[in-house]
């Protein structure tokens, strides 16, 4: 064998093994999955005995290999992969074969195994894989999920078996499933969030950033700060709102938030709509200036992926001195989890938010369990409790510990306190009694156009500030 023959052979042995775990890699998964195609295709024929085909595997790791990867030496995510690997080949006959195609991943074809075979060896194979790795002094526990195809009932070559597969096993993360089977509706799904995701970007693509509003629209939720309540007739003493988003499709009509705003944050395309949002609301709130209504203020959510933006505060001063509007009307609600996410990072961005005069507010709080400890480092305005708290408090004596907590630890740190969710007047008074003050939900208005809102607010004015609801409420302490 001469140099340049010596030569190929290693560069083939090493594309050929995975180092950490000793593994074939994906360049041997495509060669010996095209092999189980041509093989099994032939077994498919008339008069052939072997009929049931083969199983596509992928397992994945979960986001605990990741941070192990990150954070700990290299021997020890190296362990973890070729324990992985030994475990996974424990439980294989000589007619399967195992892949590490990517580091936190790896691929099965297991001639015969589908259905109740398939659940007996995944069932095994989870248990074994969920066992702790130790190591002196400590031990990783790393969790798997995974998806299958099936040959032939899920595609006839290595291009479709693969792509279902990986859909599937994409589905299960999203689930928090161990296990999921392709079926047809996995990728209808996938080409319609795909499909979401591309209307996202042509609506974004217009020649103006004001062009958005043609497909992207604001709804207000009144915000209402209570001063008295008395027999369901309340006395408001601030009137504000919260802007939401919705999306108005061409061709699928109504779009919800739910749906379009997790697409938006994953694919990036949420800081162009975050963009555009800002301005509106910059612009909005310059106009009711000018028509009398410079006492309300504007609440705004915030992404995570938007807060992390290193531009988001220019983003806030250009639209906020292009429209000249009074930087303390708007407030910035971010979510609890992206809050807690990086504790020293957040109070650096949120320190140059209060510096310029935004107003910041934690929405959902309590949802995230994170600890109340750190909330007084914190330049914040407002907390919202999360509606789960409100949605049985006349009932559950535990939802009333915790809100009540939440009101004397918000008036012991000088912030707004906001319930969310607020449905009916008999959990409204409740709430006010326990000390709550700012209110959002149904009791008062759903989300309203914006002049559905304005007629909200000046009906509310014209009545010297007072507010009946339909009926009072009854209720035993």
């Amino acid at each position: 064998m001469n140099i340049a023959q010596q030569r190929l052979a290693q560069l083939e042995q090493k594309l050929s093994f995975q180092p950490q775990s000793g593994l074939p890699t994906h360049f041997r998964l495509e060669l010996e999955l095209e092999e189980f195609v041509q093989r099994f295709s032939r077994r498919q024929e008339p008069g052939s005995n072997d009929l049931q085909g083969f199983t596509v595997l992928i397992l994945q790791l979960g986001p605990t290999y990741g941070m192990v990867r990150k954070t700990l030496r290299a021997s020890i995510s190296e362990w973890i992969l070729y324990q992985t690997g030994c475990r996974i080949a424990a439980f294989l006959s000589d007619r399967d074969r195992v892949f590490h195609t990517r580091e936190d991943e790896f691929v099965l074809l297991l001639p015969g195994k589908k259905g109740s075979s398939l659940q007996e060896l995944l069932q095994s194979l989870h248990a074994s894989l969920a066992v702790p790795h130790s190591f002196t002094g400590f031990s990783v526990s790393v969790s798997v999920t995974s998806g299958a195809s099936y040959f032939p009932e899920h595609g006839l070559n290595r291009s479709e078996l693969m792509h279902h597969a990986d859909l599937a096993a994409g589905a299960a993360k999203d689930r928090h499933k161990p296990f999921v089977l392709f079926r047809q509706s996995i990728r209808e799904t996938a080409v319609e969030r795909m499909e979401l995701q591309n209307s996202i970007l042509k609506a974004i693509e217009a020649p103006a950033l004001h062009q958005l509003g043609e497909q992207f629209r604001l709804l207000y939720q009144p915000k209402l700060f209570v001063s008295s309540l008395h027999e369901g007739r309340l006395h408001i003493s601030r009137i504000e709102a919260e802007a939401l988003m919705r999306w108005n499709h061409p061709t699928k009509g109504l779009i919800p938030p739910s749906q379009f705003i997790p697409i938006a944050e994953e694919s990036g395309l949420i800081e162009p709509l975050g963009k555009w949002l800002l301005y509106a609301c910059a612009g909005l709130l310059e106009g009711w200036s000018e028509t009398g209504h410079g006492d309300i203020g504007l609440s705004v959510n915030l992404s995570p992926r938007q807060f992390r933006s290193s531009s988001i505060l220019h983003t806030f001063e250009n639209a906020l001195s292009s429209s000249g509007t009074i930087l303390n009307r708007l407030t910035v609600e971010l979510t609890e989890t992206s809050l807690f996410e990086d504790i020293e990072s957040t109070t650096r961005i949120l320190e140059r938010f209060a510096a310029v005069g935004l107003r910041i507010s934690v929405d959902d709080f309590g949802s995230g369990y994170s600890s109340l400890s750190h909330l007084h480092r914190f330049p914040l305005d407002e907390i919202k409790v999360d509606r789960l708290f409100v949605e049985h408090i006349r009932t559950n004596k535990q939802d009333r510990v915790i809100v009540g907590s939440l009101v004397h630890m918000a008036k012991d740190l000088g912030f707004d306190l906001i319930v969310e969710g607020v449905e009916d007047a008999e959990s409204l008074q409740i709430l006010y009694d326990m000390g709550c003050r700012g209110f959002q939900g149904f009791v008062f208005s759903e989300a309203l156009s914006e002049d559905e809102f304005l007629s909200f607010h000046d009906t509310i004015v014209a009545n010297d500030m007072f507010m009946q609801l339909p009926s009072a409420p009854t209720y035993e302490s």
